[in-house]
């Protein structure tokens, strides 16, 4: 009889938000959908649904998906509808969901920000099927940095999820991703993911996609410092390249904030050399020192029936002032025999220096007191990294490959 009792409660766990079963990373199986339905992620509700409680352990991304071999049809269930929820049982709010991967793979797969420690309700649907089937859930850390200098070449795509916010404002279901293009037709992807917004995607779209950065604090700088946006654009398609987008500077993140503010850059970048080939472009942010909350955001809007426009290495450096640049000559290069990173200033001394990760992570901080300086760098593993280097007082910033 206790056996009994005990699958029994197993079996009907799932049936409401208030009973969900506690999922955690790996996979998970469904027994056949029969309990409440939600459709609060989608226009038509199911009948009968499903219900899972997770609760994140990293601060980053996750992924929840069907799509696993075993789920093929004949054992399970291989048409399935995913809705995902926060809050509580009593007020819950859709953050995302997925109905079919493809189009000829009607199983589900959505990957959305997590903040550990917060949990989130995964809710299966019968509106295809009411049939088992395995789902899984992936983590994967990941830290955001919105510290100076700044710098997101999206090898790491998920930062798009975890530290950015995008809104597809015209509502077409096609916003900003991350890809990584395979240009010489080898069947292997180059091993530059970079930002994409879509003009064209089996038809003519009309984009209206914005993508919003995190706060930066900015009132450590003054009107004398040379605080700086950068970033590389281009339409990727030579024959169709004319994407129009602006980019916006505020001390709000609300779109009204944005189109509001006089610090803008804008472009058909076909028209200005980003035709098949990237340009890489500023937009200065001196107006905004001694903010403390500074927001800027990339719009793909007003052009349809190109291609795409991708956009790659977002960065902000803060640089010496325009007098001490005229008095004083700073110059750097990386020795890669000797793995050194070696620096020499004309007349002011270099006070400290401190090399950041592409993810913001402070990898080194060094104290120097020299006009030149040679600093061995052989323990960082290879890769792109930013250098923030103090001269008495005053902010350099560099890129350099450590290879």
């Amino acid at each position: 009889m206790m056996f009994t009792f005990l699958a029994f409660n197993l079996s009907n766990a799932q049936d409401t938000c208030e009973t969900a079963i506690d999922a955690t990373v790996g996979v998970t199986s469904v027994g056949t959908i029969e309990g409440t339905a939600n459709g609060g992620c989608y226009t038509f509700p199911g009948g009968f649904g499903a219900w899972y409680s997770y609760t994140a352990t990293v601060d980053g991304v996750v992924t929840i998906t069907s799509d696993l071999a075993q789920n093929d049809g004949v054992t399970n269930s291989e048409d399935t509808r995913l809705s995902i929820f926060s809050g509580t049982c009593s007020d819950l709010t859709c953050i995302g969901g997925n109905d079919d991967v493809g189009s000829f793979n009607f199983l589900s797969t959505a990957s959305f920000s997590i903040e550990n420690g917060t949990t989130y309700y995964i809710h299966w649907d019968d509106t295809w099927s009411d049939k088992g089937f395995d789902f899984e859930i992936t983590e994967e850390a990941i830290s955001c940095s919105n510290s100076l200098p700044f710098l997101d070449d999206f090898s790491v795509p998920n930062t798009l999820i975890a530290c950015w916010e995008s809104v597809d404002a015209d509502g077409d279901g096609n916003g900003w991703f991350v890809a990584d293009y395979d240009s010489d037709d080898d069947d292997t992807p180059d091993g530059n993911p970079m930002l994409v917004s879509a003009s064209y995607a089996s038809g003519a779209l009309f984009p209206d996609n914005w993508l919003i950065s995190q706060s930066f604090d900015f009132s450590a700088y003054s009107a004398t410092d040379n605080l700086e946006l950068s970033w590389d654009a281009r339409g990727v398609d030579a024959s169709w390249a004319d994407e129009n987008y602006t980019v916006y500077v505020a001390t709000g993140n609300e779109i009204s904030d944005f189109t509001a503010s006089t610090t803008t850059f804008n472009e058909i970048v076909g028209e200005n050399g980003g035709d098949g080939v990237f340009v890489s472009r500023t937009l200065d942010l001196s107006a905004f020192a001694g903010e403390s909350n500074v927001y800027f955001a990339f719009r793909h809007h007003d052009v349809s029936d190109q291609f795409a426009l991708n956009i790659d290495n977002i960065a902000i450096s803060s640089t010496l002032s325009v007098n001490d640049f005229e008095s004083n000559t700073f110059t750097h290069y990386y020795n890669s025999e000797l793995k050194t990173l070696n620096f020499e200033s004309s007349a002011m001394a270099l006070t400290s220096i401190e090399i950041y990760s592409i993810l913001g992570q402070n990898v080194m901080t060094k104290s120097l007191s020299n006009t030149t300086e040679s600093l061995n760098i052989s323990s960082l593993t290879d890769g792109v990294y930013l250098a923030k280097v103090n001269i008495e007082g005053n902010y350099k910033t560099i890129k350099f490959v450590k290879n």
